[in-house]
C-alpha cells in the first residue's frame, strides 16, 4: 500500500491550522478571563470603599444620637427641676 504524501500534508496542514484556531480561541479566553479579573478587582476595591464610608457615617450617625440623647437628657432635667421647684417659686411671685 502506496503511501500519498500530498494528502499527508494536507491533513497535517488542517490538523495545523485546528491548533492555531484553538489556541487563538484559548488566547481569547484567557484574554477576556484577565479582563474580567481585573472588572472584579476594581469592584473589589469600590465596595471596600463603601464599606469604609459606611463605617463613617455609623460612627457619625452614633455620635450625634449620643448627642441628641444627652441633650434630652439635660433638657428633661431642667424641665423636672424647674416645675419641681421653680413653678411654686413663679406661682406665688405672680399670685397664680
Amino acid at each position: 500500500m502506496a503511501i500519498d504524501e500530498n494528502f499527508l500534508m494536507s491533513k497535517i496542514m488542517e490538523l495545523n491550522t485546528a491548533i492555531a484556531q484553538i489556541g487563538g480561541k484559548i488566547d481569547g479566553f484567557l484574554q477576556s478571563q484577565s479582563g474580567m479579573q481585573a472588572e472584579i478587582n476594581g469592584l473589589k476595591s469600590r465596595v471596600g470603599a463603601v464599606e469604609t464610608d459606611i463605617v463613617v457615617i455609623k460612627s457619625g450617625w452614633s455620635t450625634i444620637r449620643n448627642r441628641i440623647l444627652g441633650g434630652s437628657a439635660v433638657v428633661s432635667a431642667a424641665i423636672g427641676l424647674f416645675l419641681t421647684f421653680g413653678w411654686p417659686l413663679l406661682q406665688k411671685k405672680l399670685g397664680l
